[in-house]
């Protein structure tokens, strides 16, 4: 956020100035782009007579034929090249608006006369309009289009900037010299039409046009300010001010002053280009200057980058000039009109490539990972120069050995030919890989090093058993091979030990903007403070000197975080570097990644041979035999489930003939509630042995569970007493599941609850109730884990369910009667997994 009192009124002037200049000049680009739109839509309609290039001279009076070879109609109708055209149609060419409007409400088909003057003498000669051929049509297309996307290119930076920044002095040069760049651009490339829209009618386009084509001296001007002034202001401008400006501002004045004095010549227009020419080179030494000069990180990564991106482009630029100069003026005549043509389009391709400048300059002000565009840029373009290169010498090739074929071998079958090139065609990846290769070995050696240094640190790694020793072992590594100090890399998983300095779940720490496995960058982020980041974090970052951080990911995920400090050669981190290093953090991450699993499986096998010996001590504690009970038939079974529960079931007959039915749930699942029904089935087989009165030591087991478990940890439990004598069933419940009773007549009672769960409170008293069970009675005991079972809905089975089973099948043996209640309730689930215990007693009279 920007304070307007901060602001000096000059540079707020100059900054207002400069958006409605980019907003004047995006309103002229859209009406070049709908007068170039309507224009391509009508070029079948402009015609040709053959005669495709004309140089216009400065007043007009007469138009000199430059350019005809063999190739063009023209050339045997008679016109020969340096006869100048004196007339069309009768009508003087110093009228050439009203000519060209003429011509173009022509149709194709129609003959034109065009009077000729060679020497002293004039001759008419009759041509007839023909359409472009479709090279031409593609050349047309390719001049009234490509220079509105350069301009609208260079104007969107230009727009970027000025609004990312707009009081900053390198970001408004940067936005003039992207507007009047991109009207260079547009103006020296584009060929103009003659369409007569009603943009050039009522929206004075021509006007404007003219306009932009003054505009666009100003960038050689922005160009050579811009790099005088940042990153610091340059010693011999600062010193010269005023004739530094006078050099910088020169090319515009010798315009200026040279349209108010209306003087045109060959000498001023070379004068010109050679002074643009040499303002741009002043503009490249600048910059590489400075790259000597800046002491931060930020600054000299904006340079480098700038640099590279200058360079480059300029080089394009110039190609694509040159190539221009070549064909048109210096090897005038002397080319046929294809190869002219193929040159201009090479020549467009070299002023779209000239974007990488405007690129750079973006990346450089308003975009962080600087280092990682950098590498790729580079890589990119190395990629695309070596692979342009051999394409080239592949079609040379090609060319050579179908000219050959024809001329020396006289081949008319064209098949040996294609078949000749296809094959030759599939060598062109292959080649082109091991260039590059090549390349990266001698010119980039330290790939190489880097490259037998990593297949080192990954042998030293596979044995490591200890995730500590593995994180020692990277940052050791990482010293010795890049000299990088300091180096802390930490592992994100606690079981990994060690502190971590960045919080996880904060949408300003460092691990949720690297999650993704970008690389973060303090020493940018510190510089240009535009990111927030946590405050901890920062100072963590500043008392340990870190300039980079780089994700540890494996598979997607983040296992940890390298830490790195400044280059022990005070040397910037190279694309070499970055490479290596983010390999080296991925195989650390496989590698804790690794450990991690291997703890998770050596835990998984622990925690299944704890829940054997669980299920052991569950099976053990379950009635082998349920005993023979006099009056009653008596059968219990247990179902386990998945986990193990902690359900207990009994039948216990003691001498006087009494026979006692257990069945209890103790909370929680595994060893722990193992331990505790253990626990619980021999203080109740110890406390009948000593009394039958089992109300009391009930209240005594819920003391000694309640002194001896955590809160969270209970039993409910059910427990009956048979006395055959009398046909009396007494019983206590603990907080149990209401077991249900089912008489002769097909009456429901329910047992309920007589007292607490054991373990809640202490000092409980458990009542003792008795019933009579009635010939033909059946009494079904069961835990919550049979009433609870849950279909995939979410509904639960119930005791409604348990109840209607049980008047059906109380007719049945009890084995069968709990086979039936438990087999309903495991096909009511319909696949989905029980998470409790099923367990149940049935007594039937």
């Amino acid at each position: 956020m920007y304070i307007m009192n901060d602001v000096s009124t000059p540079k707020l002037i100059i900054s207002y100035f400069t958006r409605l200049l980019g907003i004047f000049l995006i309103i002229f680009a859209l009406m070049a782009a709908v007068q170039g739109f309507i224009s391509v839509i009508n070029i079948n309609k402009d015609g040709s007579t053959g005669i495709r290039y004309i140089n216009e001279t400065e007043k007009f009076d007469y138009l000199l034929i430059t350019t005809i070879s063999e190739d063009y109609p023209a050339y045997s109708s008679g016109i020969q090249p340096g006869d100048t055209l004196v007339k069309i149609n009768g009508k003087p060419v110093s009228d050439l608006a009203v000519i060209r409007a003429e011509i173009n409400k022509k149709e194709i088909g129609e003959k034109i006369t065009y009077t000729i003057r060679r020497g002293s003498q004039e001759t008419n000669y009759e041509l007839t309009l023909a359409p472009l051929n479709p090279l031409e049509k593609l050349m047309v297309f390719l001049f009234r289009t490509v220079p509105v996307f350069l301009l609208m290119a260079y104007l969107v930076v230009g727009i970027w900037g000025v609004l990312k920044s707009p009081y900053a002095t390198e970001t408004i040069l940067i936005a003039l010299f992207c507007f009047c760049f991109g009207s260079f651009m547009y103006a020296t490339i584009n060929v103009g039409d003659s369409s007569d829209t009603f943009i050039k009618k009522y929206l004075y386009f021509d006007s404007i046009r003219e306009f932009v084509t003054y505009i666009m001296w100003l960038g050689p001007s922005f160009w050579v300010l811009l790099f005088a002034t940042f990153p610091r202001r340059n010693r011999i401008y600062e010193k010269n001010k005023f004739i530094s400006l006078l050099f910088i501002f020169l090319l515009p004045l010798i315009i200026i002053i040279s349209s108010l004095m209306q003087f045109d010549s060959r000498i001023l227009t070379i004068m010109i280009f050679l002074m643009l020419f040499i303002q741009m080179g002043v503009g490249v030494m600048l910059l590489s200057m400075n790259l000597k000069k800046v002491n931060t990180a930020l600054e000299k990564r904006q340079v480098r980058l700038m640099l590279f991106g200058v360079k480059f482009g300029s080089i394009l630029i110039g190609i694509g000039w040159i190539l221009v100069i070549v064909t048109q003026f210096i090897l005038l005549n002397q080319i046929g009109a294809n190869v002219l043509l193929v040159s201009l389009f090479i020549f467009l391709l070299c002023e779209i490539g000239g974007l990488i400048i405007p690129f750079t300059f973006l990346n450089s002000f308003f975009q962080n990972k600087l280092l990682e565009t950098e590498s790729a840029l580079k890589r990119r373009v190395r990629v695309f120069g070596v692979s342009v290169g051999v394409l080239g010498v592949y079609l040379f090739v090609i060319f050579v050995i179908v000219r050959l074929s024809v001329s020396l071998f006289e081949l008319s079958d064209p098949t040996v030919i294609i078949v000749t090139v296809l094959l030759l065609s599939l060598t062109f990846t292959p080649i082109n890989k091991r260039i590059l290769t090549w390349l990266d070995e001698t010119f980039y050696p330290e790939r190489t090093k880097y490259a037998e240094a990593l297949k080192k640190y990954n042998n030293s790694i596979s044995g490591q058993i200890e995730s500590a020793e593995l994180l020692r072992e990277l940052g050791i590594w990482v010293s010795k091979t890049i000299g990088i100090n300091p180096v802390i890399p930490f592992a994100l998983s606690p079981q990994f030990g060690g502190s971590i300095p960045f919080r996880y779940n904060d949408s300003e720490s460092v691990i949720h903007r690297i999650r993704n496995g970008n690389k973060f960058y303090w020493d940018e982020i510190s510089e240009r403070s535009r990111i927030t980041v946590d405050e901890n974090e920062i100072e963590w970052v500043r008392d340990n000197d870190i300039s980079v951080t780089i994700p540890m990911i494996s598979q997607g995920e983040l296992i940890g975080v390298l830490n790195l400090g400044k280059k022990q050669n005070q040397e910037d981190f190279s694309a070499a570097d970055l490479e290596i290093l983010t390999q080296a953090s991925a195989q650390t991450a496989l590698a804790l990644q690794n450990l991690s699993l291997q703890s998770v499986y050596i835990d998984k096998k622990r925690m299944d041979k704890e829940l054997e010996m669980a299920r052991n001590i569950q099976r053990r504690l379950m009635p082998q035999e349920i005993p023979a009970v006099t009056g009653l038939e008596v059968y219990g079974e247990s179902r386990p489930c998945f986990e193990v529960a902690g359900d207990y079931y009994d039948v216990i007959s003691n001498e006087e003939g009494n026979t006692f039915m257990v069945i209890a749930d103790v909370s929680g699942k595994g060893a722990g509630a193992a331990m505790i029904m253990a626990n619980l089935q021999a203080s109740i087989r110890v406390g009948l042995e000593i009394t039958e009165d089992f109300s009391e030591f009930i209240a005594r087991i819920n003391n000694h569970v309640y002194k001896n478990t955590s809160s969270s940890e209970f039993i409910t439990l059910f427990i009956g007493a048979w006395e055959p004598s009398t046909n009396s069933f007494h019983y206590i419940n603990a907080g149990h599941n209401p077991p249900v009773m089912l008489n002769s007549s097909g009456e429901i009672s329910t047992l309920d609850a007589t007292g607490l769960i054991l373990g809640v409170l202490p000092g409980q008293q458990y009542e003792r109730k008795v019933i009579k069970i009635e010939p033909g009675s059946v009494i079904a005991i069961f835990t919550d884990g049979l009433e609870e079972a849950m279909n995939p809905e979410g509904e639960i089975f119930g005791q409604e369910r348990i109840i209607n089973i049980l008047k059906e099948k109380k007719g049945l043996p009890c084995r069968e009667i709990v086979k039936s209640i438990q087999d309903g309730a495991i096909e009511f689930c319909d696949g989905r997994p029980l998470h409790d215990d099923l367990t149940m007693i049935v007594i039937k009279s």
